[in-house]
C-alpha cells in the first residue's frame, strides 16, 4: 500500500513547472451544459472563445471521438465516515462511477485521513478496484486538500487529458497543511478537475456550496465550491445512495462530453487568468480558471 506525502515543502517543491517560451502548450478542458444542466454537443471550434489575461488567442481542438477517461477516487477514511450510510454511499458512488467505465478507462483507488494511500494502482480491472475498497476502514483526521493536490499530481501524469479527482467525504478538512484555495491551484495548474461528493446524514439536507472546510481571513470560511470551482469541477451533497449515483453520472457526462483544447501560452511570467467564452446563448460554460508561466513561488 503505497502513500503518498502530502507536506506543504513537498508541494512547494513539486509543483514548480517552468513553461518555455515557444515550446509548451496549455491544455484546457470545456464544459458546456444547458439551463437544465445537460451537456451540449456538436460544437465546433468556432463557438468558442479564448482569452489569456483577456486576449483572444488561437487553440487547436485536442478532443478525440475515442480517448479513455483517468479517474483518481478518494475515499476519506476519517472516524466519522463509519457513522450511518456515510461508506455505503461512498460505495455507491465507486459503483456508479464503475458501471459507466469502457474498456478503456482506468481508476485508482486512494484513502485519506492524514495521509493519502493508494489501496489499488491506475488499472482498468474493475473487480480489482471492488476488492480494494473492501479494504476501507475508517480512522483518523481528515486532510481533503493535501489529498486533492497529490491525487491531480499523480494524474497529471497520465496520458488521458480526459482526468479528475473525485472526492468522497464527510467532513470539514481538519489536519492539512494547504488551504483550499491552494489546492484548487496546484490542480488547475496541470488542468485536473476536481470533484467533491459531500455525504451527509440522512435527515440534513446539505447545499454543497454551503460546506465550510477551513476559516479563512475576513471572517468567512472556505466551501468547496473553492476547492473545486477554480479546476472546473464541482460539488455535490449525497444524503441518499440515490444522490450518489447522480453525482457519479455528472462526473462521468462531464468528462465523456467536455472539449479539449490546446494553445500557446504568452511568455508573461506569472498567474494567467483564462477566460472561455461560448457564441451560443443561454449556456454554461465551466473551466479552470488559470495557469503560471516560469517558476511559481508556492
Amino acid at each position: 500500500m503505497a502513500v503518498f506525502a502530502a507536506g506543504l515543502a513537498a508541494f512547494a517543491q513539486e509543483q514548480r513547472p517552468t513553461f518555455r517560451a515557444g515550446a509548451s502548450r496549455v491544455s484546457l478542458n470545456v464544459v458546456v451544459k444547458d439551463g437544465q444542466g445537460r451537456p451540449v454537443m456538436g460544437l465546433v471550434p468556432k463557438d468558442f472563445q479564448v482569452f489569456d489575461e483577456g486576449r483572444a488567442v488561437p487553440f487547436d481542438n485536442l478532443g478525440a471521438d475515442v480517448e479513455g477517461v483517468s479517474i483518481s477516487l478518494l475515499i476519506d477514511t476519517s472516524g466519522s465516515m463509519a457513522l450511518g450510510p456515510r461508506l455505503a454511499i461512498a460505495r455507491q458512488a465507486m459503483e456508479m462511477l464503475l458501471g459507466q467505465f469502457q474498456s478503456i478507462d482506468e481508476i485508482a483507488l486512494l484513502t485519506f485521513d492524514k495521509t493519502l494511500q493508494q489501496i489499488v494502482p491506475f488499472t482498468s480491472d474493475l473487480d480489482r478496484v471492488r476488492r480494494g475498497f473492501d479494504r476501507v476502514k475508517p480512522f483518523g483526521a481528515t486532510s481533503l486538500h493535501d489529498a486533492a493536490a497529490a491525487a491531480a499530481r499523480e494524474l497529471g501524469d497520465r496520458r488521458s487529458l480526459r482526468r479528475a479527482v473525485v472526492a468522497v467525504t464527510d467532513g470539514h478538512d481538519n489536519s492539512s497543511e494547504l488551504t483550499a484555495a491552494a489546492a484548487s491551484r496546484i490542480a488547475s495548474l496541470i488542468d485536473v478537475p476536481v470533484y467533491v461528493l459531500a455525504v451527509t446524514p440522512p435527515d440534513r439536507v446539505l447545499d454543497p456550496s454551503e460546506v465550510a472546510l477551513e476559516p479563512v481571513e475576513g471572517g468567512r470560511s472556505a466551501r468547496l465550491d473553492d476547492l473545486t470551482g477554480r479546476t472546473g469541477g464541482a460539488s455535490f451533497a449525497a444524503e441518499a445512495p440515490g444522490d450518489a449515483h447522480l453525482a457519479a453520472r455528472h462526473i462521468l457526462s462531464d468528462l465523456r462530453a467536455g472539449y479539449l483544447f490546446g494553445f500557446t501560452p504568452s511568455e508573461t511570467p506569472g498567474w494567467h487568468r483564462l477566460t472561455v467564452r461560448v457564441t451560443r446563448k443561454d449556456v454554461r460554460v465551466r473551466t479552470r480558471d488559470g495557469f503560471w508561466m516560469g517558476a511559481r513561488p508556492f
